[in-house]
C-alpha cells in the first residue's frame, strides 16, 4: 500500500514560483494556500538544489544503508552542518530522519 501525498508536485511548484518568480512573501504565499511557513522554506530549499524534481513526493519510507547513515554522520561532524542542512544535501525528506 502507498503513502497518500499531502501536496502535489504542481502544487509545491506553483507556491515556489509564487515566492521565487512573482516576488510574493513567504508569510503571504503560506497564508493564501494555507501552509506552515516552514513546509514552503523548505520546498524552495529542494527546488533550489535539485530543481523541480527536488518536489517530487516521497513514495514510501526510505532505507537507508549503514554506509550512506555513516557518510552523513561524518559530514555533519566534519563539516559542521545541521541537521536541516544535512537533510538538503543528501536528499532526506525529514531533518528529523538524520
Amino acid at each position: 500500500m502507498s503513502r497518500k501525498h499531502k501536496y502535489s508536485k504542481a502544487f509545491k511548484l506553483d507556491a515556489v514560483q509564487k515566492v521565487l518568480q512573482d516576488y510574493q512573501s513567504i508569510t503571504m504565499v503560506s497564508d493564501t494556500i494555507g501552509i506552515h511557513k516552514s513546509d514552503l522554506k523548505k520546498w524552495i530549499k529542494y527546488y533550489q538544489e535539485y530543481g523541480e524534481s527536488g518536489l517530487k513526493p516521497k513514495s514510501a519510507n526510505a532505507s537507508y544503508s549503514g554506509d550512506f547513515k555513516l557518510k552523513v554522520i561524518r559530514s555533519i561532524e566534519q563539516s559542521g552542518l545541521s541537521f536541516r542542512a544535512a537533510s538538503l544535501k543528501y536528499n532526506i525528506p525529514s531533518h528529523s530522519t538524520v
